[in-house]
């Protein structure tokens, strides 16, 4: 490589890092994500793409409220891109035969042009799975032909632009439910995940809402603790709780917000990734526990997974109204009073029993990623009895309870799983845990 390459590639790494900053000043999304979506637009639109053949399509996917499809709206004001053409999945849809494939060709006749003129045109499909979803899931004959159009389209743009490339974007907070032609390499060749922030990087949002939302006007906000007490909150949760404070102080008369207003606001938002799932405030039940012994384990388990949180799968064959006051209690312990600040989930595993294919299968699959996602937690399973008893008919929801239970175990996940059971379980499911009586 000669010097000016050298010189060449340092000064467009020195403009990634640049324009990576001036982003997170807007949206906050992981470094390493951000440099290599800021790096391949500016090389493609710059023309110095180390190939002829750049990603013609990326793929957004995690929970609502991650920064999708505000980083695509900061994107392409930061780094001087013309305006996505945005495609909202059900302003696709007609009622007219063959209108809705139309419309579909229409926007990519119109990136295609743009490209010839600039150099790159980015068309971006929001909520993809409505547009493009499997295909052997489909009930109605639209969503096949819809899914073959885009495929068809997408495959077209290599021969049919021959000058400046069409990058197409999709976003979708279920990845699972995309056709699997869609997912292979040559369409949407490159797939980034958007989590939950973490603690340090809520804190990063919460310093770019403050300073974006609120013109300096607030009073000894201490981030770290309100970042550390908002496990499982997204970007747009966090500026809902924001705004929350904002009208507990203007019904106050206060033109301020303080650090009790977002404690306050804390209570009444709900994050998005656990919006189905039912959220408790944890309480210290120990009083009503008879078993001294009980009590002495629980303090124990608890001060354990504070020291060093771990997965810890438990059992609790009891009565339920024991079970319940057991799980609330363990919760309260390692939740409030030992402030790891993590949420504490509640579920029913019989809300899971469905009588249709697969759908049981799918609500466990649900459920463990959301946790995945959400570590460290309290989850409590009331009744798993009705998911893992010994019955031919259970045999698909044992299994995925088995990969997921097999999975937190080796990854060293952390989350304290409490079930509560009336009778016993499969062999399969039950050597996971320890048993509480």
């Amino acid at each position: 490589m000669s010097l000016w390459e050298i010189r060449m590639s340092n000064e467009f790494r020195d403009r990634v890092k640049e324009k990576v900053e001036e982003i997170k000043k807007e949206v906050y999304i992981k470094d390493d994500i951000l440099q290599k979506i800021v790096a391949l637009f500016l090389s493609i639109k710059e023309g110095k793409f180390p190939s002829k053949k750049p990603p013609r399509g990326l793929l957004f996917y995690g929970p609502p409220g991650t920064g999708k499809t505000l980083l695509m709206k900061v994107l392409a004001k930061k780094l001087g891109l013309s305006e996505p053409i945005i495609i909202r999945g059900p302003e696709i849809i007609s009622q007219y035969y063959g209108k809705s494939e139309a419309r579909l060709r229409a926007v990519f006749t119109l990136a295609k042009e743009k490209a010839e003129e600039e150099n790159l045109a980015i068309i971006f499909i929001d909520e993809l799975d409505s547009l493009a979803p499997r295909r052997d899931l489909a009930k109605g004959e639209l969503e096949p032909r819809l899914v073959g159009q885009l495929l068809s389209l997408m495959d077209g743009l290599e021969r049919e632009v021959s000058k400046g490339h069409v990058v197409v974007i999709g976003s979708t907070n279920r990845p699972e439910a995309l056709d699997p032609a869609l997912r292979r390499p040559g369409r949407f060749d490159l797939e980034i995940e958007f989590d939950p922030p973490n603690v340090d990087e809520r804190k990063e949002i919460l310093k770019i809402l403050l300073n974006n939302y609120v013109s300096g006007k607030y009073a000894d906000i201490k981030l770290d603790e309100i970042a550390e007490q908002t496990v499982g909150f997204t970007g747009a949760d966090l500026l809902q709780l924001l705004n929350e404070s904002l009208l507990r102080a203007a019904l106050e008369g206060r033109d301020f917000i303080t650090q009790e207003d977002l404690l306050k606001a804390k209570n009444s938002v709900k994050p998005s990734a656990l919006r189905e799932f039912n959220m408790e405030k944890p309480k210290d039940r120990t009083n009503e526990i008879e078993s001294k012994e009980i009590v002495d384990k629980l303090k124990q388990m608890a001060e354990d997974f504070c020291k060093r949180p771990h997965f810890e799968p438990v059992l609790l064959h009891q009565p339920l109204q024991l079970a319940n006051k057991v799980a609330s209690t363990i919760a309260y312990l390692i939740c409030e009073e030992k402030e790891l600040h993590c949420p504490y989930i509640v579920v029913r595993a019989t809300w899971f029993r469905s009588r249709w294919f697969g759908e049981m299968e799918k609500s466990i699959r649900e459920l463990f990623e959301k946790i995945k996602r959400l570590q460290p937690c309290v989850v409590y399973i009331k009744d798993l009895d009705a998911i893992a008893s010994e019955d031919e008919q259970l045999h698909g929801a044992i299994l995925e309870l088995s990969e997921y239970l097999t999975e937190f175990s080796d990854n060293d996940v952390k989350v304290f799983l409490l079930c509560s059971i009336m009778h016993d379980i499969d062999p399969q499911i039950k050597r996971y845990f320890k048993e509480l009586r």
